[in-house]
């Protein structure tokens, strides 16, 4: 995907809060170069092009027109970081110039839109006569607690997987340009606009599909004075063809947590847990744990059918509790430079 000389060139298609994390992101990284940005919105543009002066990148196209960016040759790949239900659109145009593509979550609003969006991307495009690669953002996988939690998962460590736990508790939706994230109808909804990473990781962790699907959810506290209809909190269950279940606990009004995520996963021969930290958290802290494995006792296990008493601490199994190290740079791609005028929090991003 890189070009002759090793480097990836780079179009970022919408410089909002998202747009800005991922040009923030794309600077650590020495292979890549942001050559042009695209965004209607004039402040949106001029912010995003104060961010890479400050970083020191002077040759930057600037368009009004995501259209005028996929006409130059050299963007070799471009990020999609438009309102959702821009994203469409956008990527009807993105996958017919045969550029490859990273689109932020969700897909599409529509079911009928992402099945359109894939069968486009999945046709041969101008590289050679390959497909251009294209990849929803589904970063909470490489979380790196989660990701361990993954990788001990697939080794099978704590047998077969019988329940899965997901539970966020963070901060409202944060005002973006014509609050266009404050309707179901722009972001399509709640559960589609932020908890799209949880039924991915989901299907990830238990490698399975949904068979049946319960919820139920409210605006029970946030934008309850303007023009909303979006969810700030819900309990989704969801049970799985393997026989799994797994359930999302969400709360939009939660921001004072030790941990914006935690994941719990039981087999049935363990447990493991993963913490991603709150949003405010600036510095990784490596005395913090951050992952935990919990292994049942074999005897117990091969027991506990004929015991009339519970346990003891030491026959219940044995506890590893560990830091997964987060590269400070990545917690530090969200702050803003010095010449930022916003002040909004950014998303955390792994990577």
């Amino acid at each position: 995907m890189p070009n002759q000389q090793g480097e990836l060139r780079l179009g970022v298609i919408g410089t909002g809060c998202i747009g800005m994390e991922h040009i923030r992101n794309a600077l650590l990284l020495p292979s890549v170069r942001v050559v042009a940005i695209a965004d209607p919105h004039e402040p949106s543009r001029q912010t995003a092009l104060a961010e890479l002066q400050h970083a020191g990148v002077r040759e930057v196209i600037a368009l009004e027109r995501d259209a005028e960016m996929l006409q130059l040759s050299d963007v070799d790949a471009v990020l999609v970081c438009t309102p959702n239900d821009t994203h469409h659109a956008v990527m009807r145009q993105v996958l017919a110039s045969g550029k490859h593509c990273l689109v932020e979550k969700p897909l599409c609003t529509l079911i009928s839109h992402c099945a359109e969006t894939v069968a486009l991307a999945r046709q041969p495009g101008g590289f050679g006569g390959t497909a251009p690669l294209l990849w929803c953002g589904m970063e909470y996988r490489y979380i790196p607690a989660i990701a361990r939690l993954i990788q001990e998962a697939d080794q099978g460590l704590i047998g077969d997987l019988r329940m899965l736990s997901i539970r966020e508790h963070r901060f409202p939706f944060l005002k973006k340009v014509g609050n266009w994230n404050r309707t179901n109808e722009r972001t399509g909804g709640t559960l589609v606009e932020k908890c799209v990473h949880f039924f991915d990781l989901m299907r990830r962790i238990l490698r399975s599909e949904p068979r049946r699907i319960f919820a139920s959810g409210g605006q029970e506290v946030n934008h309850k004075s303007v023009d909303s209809d979006v969810l700030d909190s819900a309990y989704v269950i969801v049970d799985f063809q393997s026989g799994a279940r797994a359930m999302l606990e969400l709360c939009m009004f939660a921001e004072a947590s030790k941990h914006q995520e935690e994941v719990s996963l039981v087999g049935t021969r363990g447990k493991l847990e993963a913490f991603a930290p709150s949003h405010g958290t600036k510095q990784d802290d490596e005395s913090e744990v951050n992952f935990r494995r919990c292994l049942r006792s074999s005897k117990f296990i091969a027991e506990y059918e004929e015991r009339a008493r519970p346990p003891a601490d030491l026959e219940c199994g044995t506890i590893v509790e560990a830091h997964e190290k987060i590269d400070a740079r990545l917690m530090q791609a969200r702050l803003q430079s010095p010449e930022m005028s916003r002040d909004e929090p950014r998303r955390l991003r792994f990577g």
